[in-house]
């Protein structure tokens, strides 16, 4: 849980993003036993639409297995509805999940060369 949250004001949207950000750590453990991180980035101040969550576990079989969970991903676009994030720009918010091992393979194991 990030403490960070609460430096900022209620219905400040960094504070909102942080909030979701520990609700889908929260959910995805439910279901998953891997080590969990969730990233996430944007432009979100300048539009909230601009906002991108990846869910990082270590495997790609569960990455598949995550991906394919329509239930889950619903619970987790409606974090953003629970957590009062701008309506407009809630369909536009990216939600994926990645694994350590695709970034070992494609990426020589270096997070910053997939996000880039």
């Amino acid at each position: 849980m990030s403490i960070l949250k609460f430096l900022y004001p209620k219905n400040n949207i960094k504070r909102k993003i942080l909030h979701i950000k520990d609700e889908m750590k929260k959910e995805v453990s439910k279901i998953c036993s891997e080590k969990i991180r969730v990233d996430y980035f944007g432009a979100y101040d300048i539009n909230p639409q601009n906002l991108a969550f990846w869910i990082c576990i270590e495997t790609d079989k569960e990455k598949e297995k995550l991906k394919n969970d329509n239930l889950l991903i619903n619970t987790l676009k409606n974090l953003l509805i629970k957590y009062d994030y701008p309506e407009k720009a809630i369909e536009q918010v990216f939600i994926d999940f990645q694994s350590q091992e695709t970034v070992d393979r494609e990426y020589a194991g270096n997070w910053y060369y997939f996000y880039k």
